[in-house]
């Protein structure tokens, strides 16, 4: 089965613009989007990979990848140069074009000849801005026994929230049949008719059968180039396709109210999963702080980071990223708090967050007043408000 892994070549799609994020991505990319205050959104899956017995690991980077790169270069720099182990960045180089990733299976179609190099038996695609556990060695495994061209993970969800995936009809023996991409009316499970079997975005190719079908498209000029909405529709019609179920927490972070709602989930018991599993460690890049500072505050279901100052304040089902200060008789809940930015005395704030080294000033209160806070900030979907980065009261 090692040998499996090293001829196993992943590679995790971080390029896209992120526009449903914004302003969180207006100068970041979507996968360096902190989250739950230490981490990045790409460590979870470059932990699943590394726990999993993956070791070699590229990133097609693109749009304001200068964080995501500063945070893999001090975090995720972790190989020898004899241990056939890597993690890189492939922007677009102009091998096959001049022009930039026009789409997911566009950014591994410019990559071929890195593929083609590497050599690997089989290549597994992964999103970079998803949050879960998994395990991808049974994923290799199960594509083994199907003697499969290509594998999908896939997980149960209810069918009228199906149609923001791709959805996969099945026979009983889990040979996809169809591939929809984000349909209207998504086929149910013959088992469950009021859920949807929807692909994860995480895929396992044979090497061959991916390259040939990435010709195939890139041939296409009606394309779009997209795995969801051209490959693999096609792709099941073609080849031995197998929907690997998925069992678990699995959150695809695509707008402000799915981020907001997924660092929430981890604040209530149970979490979705174990951030304290020493056999399943999800790695991060943390600088140099000291311990977080504590002292007469009320304090319920929270994430304080290293080098925080709270002081003679509440906080309740929040999340304090490092070098974040809250001073006395501010109120903080429902929020989550990017890296040094400083909540002022008396300042009250409810279901908002606020971007990096931003300050709100003493006596200022977010999430109370629509009327006021339009004023100054975006109001979302769920009433939450976000607080720009470097923002301060003018």
């Amino acid at each position: 089965m090692a040998a499996i892994f090293e001829k196993t070549l992943v590679m995790i799609l971080c390029g896209g613009k992120g526009e449903r994020l914004y302003p969180l991505t207006k100068d970041r990319s979507k996968p360096s989007v902190p989250f739950l205050g230490i981490y990045r959104m790409i460590d979870f899956s470059l932990s699943n990979c590394l726990n999993s017995g993956l070791r070699k690991m590229a990133l097609l980077t693109q749009y304001k990848s200068l964080s995501l790169e500063r945070h893999i270069l001090l975090g995720w720099n972790i190989f020898h140069a004899e241990s056939r182990g890597f993690i890189i960045s492939l922007p677009a180089q102009g091998r096959v074009g001049d022009h930039w990733y026009e789409g997911t299976a566009d950014a591994v179609f410019q990559n071929i000849y890195s593929i083609q190099q590497e050599n690997p038996e089989a290549v597994l695609i992964l999103s970079g801005d998803h949050v879960y556990k998994a395990d991808y060695g049974p994923l290799i495994q199960f594509c083994l026994e199907k003697k499969a061209d290509a594998v999908i993970m896939a997980k149960p969800v209810p069918r009228s929230e199906a149609r923001r995936f791709g959805v996969l009809r099945i026979a009983d023996d889990n040979r996809i049949i169809e591939f929809v991409e984000k349909s209207k009316t998504p086929p149910p499970l013959r088992s469950s008719p009021r859920l949807s079997l929807a692909s994860m975005g995480i895929y396992l190719f044979r090497t061959p059968s991916l390259i040939r079908a990435l010709f195939q498209d890139a041939k296409n000029l009606k394309s779009s180039h997209d795995f969801g909405k051209d490959i693999l529709p096609r792709f099941v019609q073609d080849n031995g396709v197998f929907a690997y179920s998925f069992e678990g927490y699995w959150e695809d972070i695509g707008t402000i109210d799915a981020y907001w709602k997924s660092n929430m989930a981890f604040l209530k018991a149970p979490a979705p999963f174990s951030l304290h599993d020493p056999d399943w460690p999800i790695r991060t890049y943390q600088g140099q702080r000291p311990p977080a500072s504590i002292d007469r505050s009320s304090i319920r279901n929270s994430f304080i980071g290293p080098g925080c100052r709270v002081r003679g304040c509440s906080l309740v089902n929040s999340v304090l990223s490092p070098g974040v200060s809250v001073d006395e008789k501010a109120h903080v809940e429902d929020s989550i708090i990017f890296e040094g930015s400083r909540i002022g005395k008396r300042a009250r704030l409810r279901k908002v967050i606020v971007d990096k080294n931003s300050t709100i000033p003493d006596d200022f209160t977010i999430g109370f007043d629509n009327e006021k806070d339009s004023r100054y900030f975006r109001i979302y979907g769920q009433g939450l408000r976000i607080v720009p980065k470097n923002w301060r009261l003018a």
